[in-house]
């Protein structure tokens, strides 16, 4: 019984070790990752099936989020579920496919976008920006510490060790999604129209710069 209370002993400890070096790695991962950037609007998005849904840039002209370096990205129309948070974590706080909204659709756009190859981002100079995977993991982070950051305005919590397990699991199993074929979403009748009216009006190039922004063209890698 002795020996059995002393390996018990030695198990919490051990246990109590691992939990704090844990969280000492999610506290120093968390100060890296530039939370200063600024998230405009509040996307909305439409149910096209069970567990499916379509975010339509028509429907959202004031969502896009600015990165702390002033980098602009705006998501294009995309499929998409959320967070492909498995079903298992979804009751627990902060694993809801839709508690970090902003972040998994800026970051379903900018893997849609390398899948389509072109642009996901703007620079702040205006010219057209494309990411690496890397890149488009880290900035995700990004947009979550934004909202952790500002827990009144978004209701969200600060926590470094679920920002550090989100990016940690996107990191280690995005593979596939990133290299995986291109889904292309039919633009709505707001869509349309809107590209209907930029292109009725006697534009000036200041004009087709934004047009450019809202509806970029393919470009090559």
């Amino acid at each position: 019984p002795r020996m059995n209370l002393r390996l018990i002993r030695q198990s919490a400890i051990f246990a109590l070790t691992a939990l704090n070096l844990g969280s000492c790695a999610a506290t120093r991962f968390y100060a890296t990752v530039d939370g200063r950037g600024v998230i405009h609007g509040r996307p909305s998005i439409d149910w096209v099936k069970p567990d499916k849904f379509v975010y339509d840039r028509g429907k959202n002209p004031a969502f896009f989020f600015r990165r702390p370096n002033g980098e602009i990205i705006r998501p294009g129309d995309i499929e998409t579920d959320g967070g492909s948070i498995p079903r298992l974590l979804w009751f627990q706080d902060g694993y809801s496919p839709w508690t970090f909204a902003p972040a998994y659709l800026i970051h379903d756009w900018m893997y849609e976008a390398h899948r389509r190859r072109m642009p996901a981002g703007v620079s702040p100079d205006g010219r057209p920006l494309y990411y690496t995977r890397e890149q488009a993991d880290w900035i995700m982070a990004e947009v979550i510490k934004t909202q952790m950051e500002r827990p009144l305005e978004f209701e969200t919590r600060k926590s470094p060790g679920q920002l550090r397990k989100i990016y940690w699991a996107v990191s280690k199993f995005g593979d596939e999604a990133w290299n995986g074929q291109a889904h292309l979403v039919q633009p709505s009748i707001a869509s349309t129209l809107i590209n209907e009216t930029w292109d009725n009006m006697p534009l000036s190039p200041a004009l087709d710069s934004v047009k450019a922004q809202l509806t970029p063209v393919p470009r090559k890698p």
